[in-house]
């Protein structure tokens, strides 16, 4: 197969390339601003055209061979432009997550649902290991200074009032949590800006109290009162950063603190059973706990997807679900 990267040159597209090579994949095609087209080994560059529109005709039209799919890891505001040409040429695109629900068809990024641990919870929740779910709590944070040290906060997207880091960690959580506890079909929540820095215009607290509607377990009796709601706190002012979360059911409570290799059941009794996953390795210069087999996983599903080989696991219902939720606790 043959991808094209869109914006390859930056962390996500540099990941994006790691993975495609990991799963197998050598024909990748680096598209990028000239000026850096030379920075990544990992990916070979066509000469460097002054529209994508024409870099992607070209080899649409058979030079230097056929597209298969387009992966698109470039800031929230130029990424309209590239889903268009991406269904203009009739190649599928996968996209990044953000805090825009775009026009068109692509796949949208749902990277934690892929992750070692979650697939784990979810399969501890849905065979009633908790029995009933009543509730939960989770809290995401890390400081905004600590994403991208060294980063010019007045140019730099998170730090923005519409492209915020925290807007997109809400989106992002979001969207592994209605994995976990079904679809999202309320929310009521606070807004706060902390961090005394006039370059950072994002606000940097986002809590909210979200209900959850799941109905395989409302069939399967494991939801009281035909929903579950709990609360998310997302942050960047955290410092160390923090990901852990806190599911209540009758049998018990689950604990997950990203940080370690296991997941905790805690029995009324007292008992705590720790549930062991591999959480794979992380790439050089990454945090620990951002492995990499999660991001290989996503790619996998999008590749299984667009061959008719699988559902993908984040569908455009499941975007348009957290979106909402975004605009609720906004408004």
């Amino acid at each position: 197969m043959r991808f094209v990267i869109i914006g390859a040159l930056g962390s996500m597209g540099r990941r994006r390339i790691r993975n495609l090579k990991a799963l197998g994949h050598t024909d990748l095609i680096g598209y990028d601003i000239v000026d850096r087209k030379k920075a990544n080994p990992d990916c070979w560059y066509t000469d460097m055209l002054d529209e994508v529109e024409c870099f992607l005709k070209n080899l649409t039209d058979g030079y230097p061979g056929v597209v298969d799919a387009i992966i698109v890891s470039v800031p929230p505001l130029q990424k309209q432009k590239y889903i268009d040409l991406g269904n203009k040429y009739h190649v599928p695109v996968f996209c990044e997550a953000d805090v825009t629900e775009y026009s068109g068809n692509y796949y949208s990024s749902a990277t934690m649902r892929h992750h070692s641990a979650v697939q784990k919870i979810k399969e501890l929740l849905d065979n009633g290991t908790l029995g009933k779910i009543y509730t939960f709590n989770y809290q995401m944070g890390q400081s905004l200074y600590d994403w991208h040290p060294g980063a010019n906060m007045k140019t730099y997207y998170a730090a923005q009032k519409d492209s915020g880091a925290c807007r997109e960690m809400f989106c992002f959580e979001l969207s592994w949590l209605s994995y976990l506890f079904g679809t999202p079909i309320d929310a009521k929540g606070m807004i706060d800006k902390k961090l005394n820095d006039p370059d950072i215009q994002a606000d940097d607290v986002y809590s909210a109290a979200v209900k959850f509607e799941e109905t395989e377990w409302i069939a399967a009796g494991l939801c009281k009162d035909k929903s579950i709601t709990g609360t998310i706190l997302v942050d960047i002012v955290s410092r160390p950063a923090i990901r852990e979360l806190r599911i209540v059911g009758e049998k018990g409570t689950l604990k997950w603190n990203w940080n370690d290799d296991h997941i905790k059941l805690e029995h009324p009794s007292g008992v705590i059973l720790p549930i062991s996953y591999d959480r794979g390795k992380a790439a050089e210069g990454y945090h620990s706990a951002i492995c990499e087999q999660m991001y290989q996983n996503e790619l996998q599903n999008f590749i299984n997807a667009i061959q008719g080989k699988s559902q993908y696991l984040f569908s455009k219902e499941d975007e348009k679900a957290v979106m909402n939720m975004l605009n609720k606790i906004e408004t």
